[in-house]
């Protein structure tokens, strides 16, 4: 009987209030950093990008190089982090490792939060002219999801309760049995996971894509771009009573025009100046840094390319210094075979012309910064295949098909562009339908690699 009680009152002190509180705050962090790991893990690239931003920001530029490795250590960590907290592994070592993790991004995203406003504030204080530079957005979630530094820095707090308390409770969880095969075994699966994917991601394309550039986006309307339509209105003061009038150039006009009209304008009004008045704002493209730059014409054809009817393919080659040719002979022959058969190829580079000519390619080149190229695609050469303003595919250079193979495929885009203009109409920034036109492409001379 006593027996009996005594197991009662264990297995109540057991399901306790603590009890639910640190196992629910263990399943939340672990949650949270399998997410945050993955999200980035899909794309150690994008994230080898942002440490170097924070590189920059500290003055460590000599680190840069070291930055794809940081990248993938950090997401090695973080997911195994995420994983022990979800399986309840070997809680009391992860603990320390979870709020070490937690502490150094609370304090670092304290300090791109609000060190600029403190920089300013001495600045006022002492006049003198400090500046710091800090990364806009932190990429705790990748591109999956943008948050400022401030708000960075309160979602950090607020996960710094559950971390807390996993560490303040963390003896009381216990370890499981047989630990080499329950608790080990899924450890070391999770890091071969982690690792399959990050390697996998760099070498081919991320396989879950959160840019703007990713399949099945209208991606026209990214890059679409507006002038405001302005005139010049002109200021006259009514002699009798000061008031000032506009003007507009076709009024001026009318009243030039009509000789007693005009007598009688210029004896009671007095010109003051002459004004510039937006009629209809601007669109500026949402990719604002993305262009295709013809060296020659120094004219930017983007919104050809992207709002032309029919398939076309846009090959990144974001830097051709040090890449060997042969990576270019599946792409040779399959722009050949675009040209014979009357499919747009054109290239967009961030090297410069100079470097180019070397090529002899038999596609065009135009030119764009490095930045956007990175967003478009995240290896330094590969292919994108673009209809009716929208992405449909998009290769590295280790998977770009054939022409054959792509000729194959023509049905199965077109049943995939109409569930794309479904789901996305094509409909620009602002507000009309897009209008498709035809791409023209000036022909080059055969490629030639030396």
């Amino acid at each position: 009987m006593n027996h009996y009680s005594s197991n009662r009152m264990v297995t109540r002190e057991r399901k306790d209030a603590s009890y639910y509180l640190r196992h629910a705050c263990r399943l939340f962090i672990g949650v949270l950093f399998v997410f945050s790991a993955y999200v980035k893990g899909v794309d150690p690239f994008g994230f080898s990008l942002k440490i170097e931003e924070y590189l920059m920001s500290f003055g460590m530029d000599f680190l840069a190089p070291l930055s794809m490795v940081a990248a993938c250590g950090m997401l090695l960590v973080e997911f195994l982090i995420g994983v022990a907290m979800i399986c309840n592994i070997q809680i009391r070592f992860f603990s320390w490792v979870l709020l070490l993790f937690m502490c150094f991004f609370l304090l670092l995203t304290f300090y791109l939060a609000y060190a600029p406003s403190i920089a300013q504030a001495i600045n006022r204080w002492n006049g003198t002219s400090y500046q710091i530079f800090v990364p806009g957005d932190c990429g705790c979630f990748g591109d999956f999801l943008k948050l400022t530094n401030t708000q960075t820095f309160w979602k950090n707090v607020i996960f710094m309760f559950p971390t807390l308390v996993v560490f303040a409770q963390r003896r009381r969880f216990r370890s499981q049995d047989f630990r080499y095969v329950t608790e080990w075994g899924p450890l070391l699966l999770a890091a071969l996971f982690m690792l399959f994917m990050q390697v996998h991601c760099l070498r081919h394309e991320p396989w879950h894509d959160f840019r703007p550039w990713k399949k099945g986006h209208f991606i026209a309307a990214e890059t679409y771009s507006e002038a405001p339509q302005v005139d010049y209105v002109f200021r006259y003061r009514n002699l009798s009573d000061g008031s000032l009038r506009e003007v507009t150039m076709d009024e001026l006009t009318s009243i030039s025009e009509d000789s007693a009209r005009n007598a009688e304008f210029e004896a009671g009004f007095e010109y003051v100046d002459r004004v510039e008045k937006v009629l209809k704002k601007g669109v500026d493209a949402r990719l604002t840094d993305f262009s295709l730059m013809d060296a020659e014409t120094r004219e930017d054809v983007k919104l050809d390319v992207m709002e032309s009817e029919g398939y076309h393919f846009l090959m990144i080659f974001r830097d051709v210094n040090g890449t060997k040719f042969s990576k270019l002979e599946k792409l040779d022959r399959l722009a050949e075979q675009c040209r014979q058969n009357g499919v747009p190829f054109i290239a967009v580079t961030a090297s410069l012309p100079s470097d180019v000519e070397g090529l002899k390619a038999g596609y065009p080149f135009y030119y764009s910064d490095a930045t956007p190229l990175k967003t478009a695609l995240r290896n330094n050469l590969g292919l994108i295949l673009l209809k009716d303003g929208y992405v449909l595919d998009k290769w590295a250079f280790r998977d770009v098909p054939t022409f054959d193979v792509f000729q194959s495929k023509q049905q199965k885009y077109e049943r995939r562009l109409k569930r794309y203009q479904r789901r996305e109409p094509p409909v620009l920034p602002n507000g009309d339908t897009l209008q498709l036109k035809p791409l023209s492409i000036p022909d080059e001379s055969v490629s030639d690699h030396e």
